[in-house]
């Protein structure tokens, strides 16, 4: 049997919200022709079946079923529950992803014995990622052994934040996104977002599309963890960064989502090839360069300043990486494209930057004293460090100042900085403050 978790959450905030299901338990059991059987008992869960309908014979040898679990317990959302109910039926239907037939079921409570018989686990949004998380309803140990022992786990918003490793400024989460950190944009409504080639491969879609977004996360991704669809335009100042990733937690697969596909406008098609990938039930994606994307233009570069220097403000270190326009990008690389977008500001250049090999540091240190460093100072030392890093191949291990030695780390911080006011008022600061 293949297992998949399915955790679908709309955020309308991180930790405000509402309660949108009861806490009655029912089981319902349901025929082919899905007609329904309601039996309410005492038992530990509410359990609603239903063949998803579709033209598909699910009988057939050449066809494999997914069972679809989904939550409709405290702090769900009705409206994601019927999205995705009808997400899969109309993948059942028009037949969106061949040789796969999808059924499901819904329960109030989520543990070891409702995980049991079901391929996938869906937890439609609400309230949010920290209300799961707290939720008596909801056992993460049992949502962790299930996706450890071979489970996969497919989270849109809520869920998302829930899943991921650490939700910046805010909780920690399940960690079955053990290298997925998200950031928490405030928007509700429509964006887009773009299918990188690795999600190509998994959604059998390219290009740009409109989505329904209300708070889903921005993400960085690092190790394993791979990049479906990053968000393409700055609505949510997270222009370049992840959208939609792919993850892995002991032997099976997690999906994260910010925005909304099962909402309309409505991807079935991305719904349901989500869903066979966590399943592990296809290949991992062969990865490949994104066409022409290997560039980052200022916007791009100003909206992942703002969040790293967010990060570093909250952690006191910096990400592995971030993903600027498709791209994984370390934070040697991000050092050149910080330095490079300040001296090309200074210059009133916009055009887009390359994205360069840059190495790590070998020996990264620096001790200084507190105080501010004068905009003459900050774009000479960046036009220093891109000519270090050309002539090198790798970033300092600290650069020289007024105020001491600056290392690569501060370094990196500074100019994140530098670039997140130059995002706010369109122009670099007079003086960049650095704390010792």
């Amino acid at each position: 049997m293949f297992t998949v978790l399915l955790l679908l959450g709309l955020t309308l905030t991180i930790n405000m919200g509402f309660v949108a299901a009861s806490d009655n338990q029912s089981v319902t059991t349901s025929n082919s022709s899905n007609s329904q059987v309601t039996v309410l008992s005492n038992s530990s869960s509410n359990t609603t079946s239903n063949s998803a309908a579709g033209s598909i014979d699910s009988s057939t040898t050449t066809t494999q079923t997914i069972k679809v679990l989904i939550y409709n317990g405290n702090y769900a959302a009705t409206s994601c529950v019927k999205g995705l109910k009808t997400a899969l039926d109309s993948a059942n239907t028009n037949n969106l992803v061949p040789g796969y037939y999808f059924s499901y079921a819904t329960s109030t409570v989520i543990n070891s014995s409702t995980l049991s018989g079901y391929d996938v686990l869906a937890m439609p949004g609400g309230s949010g990622g920290y209300y799961y998380l707290q939720s008596g309803s909801i056992s993460g140990t049992a949502i962790k052994n299930f996706v450890r022992n071979g489970g996969g786990y497919l989270g849109i918003c809520a869920g998302a934040y829930a899943a991921a490793q650490y939700t910046q400024g805010y909780y920690n989460g399940w960690g079955l996104a053990p290298n997925v950190t998200c950031t928490h944009p405030d928007h509700e409504g429509d964006l887009t977002i773009q299918i990188t080639s690795t999600g190509q491969q998994i959604l059998n879609l390219s290009g740009t599309i409109t989505v329904a977004h209300y708070n889903g996360p921005a993400m960085y991704v690092s190790g394993n963890a791979m990049v479906f669809a990053t968000y393409a335009d700055d609505i949510i100042r997270s222009n370049g960064m992840a959208a939609i990733v792919g993850d892995y937690y002991g032997e099976g697969r997690t999906v994260l989502s910010g925005p909304h596909p099962e909402l309309d406008p409505q991807y079935p098609d991305i719904v349901s090839n989500l869903i066979v990938w966590a399943a592990n039930l296809t290949a991992d994606p062969t990865p490949t360069p994104e066409p022409d994307t290997d560039t980052v233009s200022l916007g791009q570069l100003s909206s992942t300043a703002a969040t790293v220097k967010s990060y570093f403000e909250a952690n006191k270190t910096l990400p592995s990486t971030v993903t600027i326009n498709g791209n994984t990008v370390s934070m040697p690389q991000f050092l050149y494209l910080l330095a490079t977008g300040t001296a090309n500001i200074s210059s009133n250049i916009t055009s887009d930057i390359t994205i360069k090999s840059v190495n790590s540091a070998p020996a990264p240190s620096g001790t200084y004293k507190s105080g501010n460093i004068q905009k003459s100072e900050y774009v000479q030392l960046a036009k220093d460090i891109i000519t270090f890093i050309n002539t090198n191949g790798r970033v300092p291990n600290y650069k020289q100042t007024t105020l001491g030695k600056i290392s690569f780390s501060k370094l990196v911080y500074m100019y994140s900085k530098i670039i997140n006011y130059y995002n706010t008022y369109s122009r670099l600061p007079n003086y960049v403050s650095m704390s010792a």
